[in-house]
């Protein structure tokens, strides 16, 4: 007799249906020794750490050196990140140390430093930064592993075709399990933004984190379901039930192929009105995934990733190389860069500043750029010189009116005449524009058109602050409303700002990847859409099925609605009437309309 199934639910890390038997792989913390020293012991104990570092590096490269065989030149850069904290001097210098003036052993030493450098991490209150704790963790175990003589290699190879159970990945199991031809994953530990999550996505591997106790209730063997869009794993699915999540995944299947052959086509309306579609890249891993979606260039490149994993700031090198590999990739497409967005919490590593009550309203993004003009320009060089490269195009975030943008205008000019001085080569006319993500700068959006090249809507805290809410706060999230009147009416207002001075208006949030909003968004008039890769060729489609003129009618009869209900209705029985639900729930879903 059958046993019933059994359902979990976690974090929806990575999209898309996977069906496999579990293969649960044992990565608990290795137990650190102690022990005391003697005086005579302390040279020897310092090479053998030195040789754990050097034999944890090799194994890195070695994972890097097979990825970029495999995967070409993008996909191995986390790899990177991890061989960069191996030698930083915040985890090497003070467990030297502890070996020296304490006398204790290098794996205590080592793991003294390493719950040391996490303590950091976890006063950081944002998700991004937080889960950087765990790279930290997955080097001190690594060297740990060499300096006690274990396999350095954990993992092993898994059987093709099954479905990975851990506690959690580091990115080069990850990419291990990848190369070994497991079809998805499952760990107890890490989130959304976790490394491994990243690269699982970019591997379009199923993964489903943060379950807490997978490995406990998933028995080795058990035939198991994973659903990166929901969050779900069934565990032991009956007969139905798996004849269901097969049927699911061939429809999508399908869906994807028939979407995809249109890759190349552009995205223009019955009536011949063409909107140009990028996409959103926060790593170079995403480039080729943006590309085979269809992406007419990146909307929204974020340049975070460089300040994170590390105790001090890029160098302008690192800037320029990383951003001409990017546009290298992505020719003869654009780039635009957004200049980093980092605030009081996620930057504490980095530059000293004092604990903010209220980091989001804080000094963060712009205002901490121009405070830190050093290291704002030193971005600023490096993504001139990339320039030289690529069509690339600089942004500027939360910028709250005319003044802010020139300030940073002055520091771009800056840039400028020291490379024109030192005879570099950069793009002389090069775009600038900035995103519009504050009310203040909403309501001053044809006072900065006339300052800029193009302008960016971020919906995603034009929202939050347009609302007042938290949209990360459980309390008062359901008040986050992407169809608010305010915020359709906001989004009219700088659209048509934008384009009385003659420049390009494009959204960059979540809102323009969700297919339920296409047909609006398009209605209000924006020039370009910047989305997650794979919500491009469902939202090409939708565009492609409709006509301009529909689109606006259909927001004009919006904007005369008084409340969030009456326009989510309005919007949902039209998109439904058009569209497919199949289509529309092939990227991921808002979960606001009702249903």
């Amino acid at each position: 007799m059958n046993q019933p199934s059994r359902r979990l639910s976690g974090i929806a890390a990575a999209p898309g249906i996977a069906i496999g038997r579990a293969h649960l792989i044992d990565r608990r913390r290795v137990k650190t020794p102690k022990r005391h020293l003697e005086a005579s012991e302390v040279a020897a104990e310092l090479d053998r750490l030195d040789g754990a570092i050097a034999a944890s590096d090799q194994q890195l490269e070695r994972i890097k050196k097979k990825l970029r065989e495999r995967e070409g030149q993008d996909h191995f850069r986390i790899i990177e990140a991890h061989q960069l904290i191996l030698h930083d001097e915040h985890l090497v210098g003070p467990t030297r140390r502890r070996v020296q003036e304490e006398l204790v052993n290098a794996e205590w030493a080592l793991r003294r430093t390493v719950e040391e450098i996490k303590s950091v991490f976890d006063s950081i209150e944002e998700d991004y930064f937080r889960e950087r704790r765990s790279d930290i963790d997955f080097v001190g175990d690594r060297i740990l592993r060499n300096l006690l003589g274990e396999q350095g290699e954990v993992v092993g190879t898994p059987p093709a075709g099954t479905i990975v159970i851990a506690h959690d990945l580091s990115p080069a199991d990850t990419a291990q399990l990848h190369r070994a031809g497991c079809v998805g994953f499952v760990t107890d530990a890490g989130g959304k933004t976790s490394h491994s999550a990243i690269l699982a996505r970019a591997f379009e591997l199923p993964a489903v984190v943060g379950l807490e106790h997978a490995t406990t209730k998933i028995p080795a063997g058990a035939l198991v379901v994973v659903d990166g869009l929901t969050g779900e794993v069934v565990i032991n699915p009956t007969a139905e039930e798996l004849a269901e999540f097969r049927a699911r995944v061939r429809r999508h299947g399908d869906l994807v192929g028939e979407l995809l052959r249109d890759r190349d086509v552009p995205a223009e309306t019955g009536d011949g009105v063409r909107v140009q579609l990028y996409a959103n890249v926060e790593l170079t891993e995403e480039v080729p995934s943006a590309i085979e979606h269809g992406a007419e260039g990146i909307g929204l490149y974020r340049t975070e990733f460089l300040f994170l994993d590390r105790t001090d700031l890029p160098l302008e090198e690192e800037h320029f190389m990383h951003a001409r590999g990017v546009l290298r990739r992505l020719a003869p497409f654009p780039a635009t860069f957004r200049t980093c967005d980092l605030g009081g919490d996620k930057i504490a590593p980095l530059v000293s500043i004092e604990h903010e009550a209220n980091p989001a309203l804080g000094l963060r993004s712009i205002r901490l750029c121009l405070r830190e003009r050093e290291l704002f320009k030193t971005q600023l060089r490096g993504l001139l010189r990339a320039s030289a490269h690529g069509k690339a195009r600089i942004m500027f975030p939360m910028i709250s009116g005319v003044g802010e943008l020139r300030a940073a205008k002055a520091i771009l000019s800056e840039a400028k005449a020291e490379l024109r001085a030192e005879g570099v080569a950069f793009d002389e006319e090069i775009p600038m524009g900035i995103m519009v993500e504050m009310p203040s700068a909403a309501m001053t959006a044809d006072l900065l058109a006339r300052e800029c090249d193009f302008l960016s809507i971020g919906t995603n805290d034009l929202i939050q602050y347009s609302l007042a809410i938290d949209r990360v706060n459980e309390h008062v999230g359901y008040l986050y409303h992407p169809l608010h009147p305010a915020i359709l009416r906001t989004v009219r207002y700088v659209v048509d700002a934008g384009h009385a001075a003659g420049v390009q208006v494009t959204m960059c949030g979540e809102m323009a990847g969700e297919p339920l909003f296409t047909l609006v968004l398009c209605g209000l008039g924006l020039d370009g859409l910047s989305m997650n890769a794979t919500s491009i060729p469902v939202v090409k489609n939708i565009i492609r099925a409709s006509t301009m003129a529909d689109a606006k009618q259909l927001a004009e009869q919006l904007l005369q609605l008084a409340t969030v209900e009456e326009i989510e209705a309005r919007v949902h029985a039209e998109m439904t009437r058009r569209f497919s639900p199949d289509l529309l729930r092939a990227s991921a879903e808002f979960g606001r309309l009702p249903a």
